[in-house]
């Protein structure tokens, strides 16, 4: 629990009597109330003024208190198994400071759990991380989807299953990504959320449900880098179709031997805009979803790496525009091209073949069966494994293409702008 100051409970009063002919209590709560709107923050914010206030005495605790806690959860690793265990020292001892004891814990070696009876260890083999299954023995997540497999269905049942794959890191994401297109197909239909799909749509469905059940069956290794590397990069990978576009991101790691290891890290899809829009601007989305994707993952994972980011596109349009000033370009197209350079450099973005881009499953959806065993999706194209990667130029034609590019007068019209700005 959380105590108010002495000086604030007269803030907190409530009113209070046993029954109707009792005179009325007036009582002062001295804790912060759960329940309230303000008891969310109140909790996070002591748990990391505990952690800032200990900061000098568990460096190590506090800075997993301050980056790696969800609510009560504290989800955090170490590189050797002696920072592991000095990790739990200072996270116990933390705590211990604030009158609150970690329990529950859990972890991929024996001898770090090992521990007094005073702290409840768990001994499952399998548990929830933020709705993600995780075993600890084999070192993998998993997912478990319940599915009700209907022989009629409306657009409510639809919905319903969809809600039920719970995947915050976007590994399931050509799954993901098709059920969404399936979605906006029915508000496309204009079906009513208890109308009952039409026949073809009805079969179609339940085929992606029967399929949806394989899944379950599928383990995913967490671990993403090899032991002690000497060199990590990130790759990236966009595409879009008519029906989605997305972005996909892989690590790859090197120790100083050679061994490599291509592991993948997270993806995103987006359904098109129902209004009709152009491939290569979609295909733009896409590259800015990945450019802000990439950084939210560059953030999280805090790995060394060794400033070596790839970002790669099967549209040498986009990769055209991404090298052209973003004045130069309709607003459509200019404004996200400005995204991408501020949060990228030009000289980071390659071109790759379409039958090797990763990217591809997202924008396009794939099912559960097909996914289990697609080496393109878990571990990205083969060249990846090597140290030479494609090199494409871009045509010229494609470069000097009009299409997106602001005729002379408007071009004249900005510059004239700016001469009037300065002088």
């Amino acid at each position: 629990m959380i105590w108010i100051n002495p000086d604030q409970r007269k803030l907190q009063r409530i009113l209070w009597r046993e029954n109707m002919d009792e005179p009325i209590k007036t009582f002062e709560l001295s804790t912060v109330t759960y329940g309230t709107t303000s008891a969310p923050f109140l909790a996070t914010h002591t748990l990391k003024q505990l952690a800032l206030d200990e900061a000098g005495n568990f460096p190590l605790g506090s800075s997993v208190v301050m980056s790696d806690m969800y609510i009560d959860d504290v989800l955090t690793g170490a590189e050797t198994l002696l920072e592991a265990k000095e990790l739990k020292n200072q996270l116990i001892n933390i705590f211990a400071k604030g009158g609150m004891v970690l329990h529950k814990w859990c972890g991929n070696n024996t001898e770090l759990i090992e521990v007094s009876e005073n702290y409840d260890f768990s001994d499952s083999s399998e548990i929830k991380v933020l709705g993600v299954y995780w075993n600890p023995k084999h070192d993998c997540f998993s997912f478990r989807v319940k599915i009700d497999l209907h022989e009629l269905n409306t657009k409510r049942d639809v919905l319903s299953t969809i809600a039920r794959i719970y995947d915050p890191l976007g590994l399931l994401g050509p799954v993901v990504a098709k059920a969404k297109i399936f979605l906006q197909k029915l508000w496309m239909l204009k079906i009513d959320w208890t109308d009952l799909l039409p026949d073809t749509i009805n079969r179609e469905w339940r085929q992606f449900v029967e399929s949806l059940q394989v899944v379950n069956d599928i383990n995913i290794n967490r671990c993403i880098v090899v032991e002690q590397p000497e060199v990590i990069e990130l790759h990236g990978f966009s595409d879009a179709s008519q029906s989605a576009y997305g972005a996909v991101v892989y690590c790859k790691s090197i120790t100083s031997d050679g061994k490599m290891l291509v592991h993948l890290i997270a993806s995103k899809s987006r359904v098109a805009p129902t209004k009709q829009t152009t491939i290569p601007r979609l295909e733009l989305c896409a590259a800015v979803l990945l450019a802000k994707l990439v950084h939210r993952v560059k953030q999280a994972l805090k790995l060394n790496v060794t400033n070596t980011f790839f970002f790669w596109s099967d549209s040498m349009i986009v990769l055209s525009w991404i090298r052209k000033e973003s004045y130069q370009l309709k607003t459509f197209v200019a404004n996200r091209i400005a995204t991408i350079q501020e949060m990228t450099s030009s000289e980071q973005w390659r071109y790759v073949a379409t039958e090797d881009n990763p990217a591809d499953f997202v924008s396009r959806g794939m099912d559960s069966l097909k996914l289990k065993t697609c080496e393109l999706w878990w571990n990205g194209p083969k060249f990846l494994m090597s140290n030479q990667y494609p090199q494409r130029q871009i045509p010229v034609a494609v470069i000097k293409d009009p299409g997106e590019l602001k005729n002379c007068s408007d071009l004249s019209n900005f510059f004239l702008i700016l001469l009037l700005t300065l002088l």
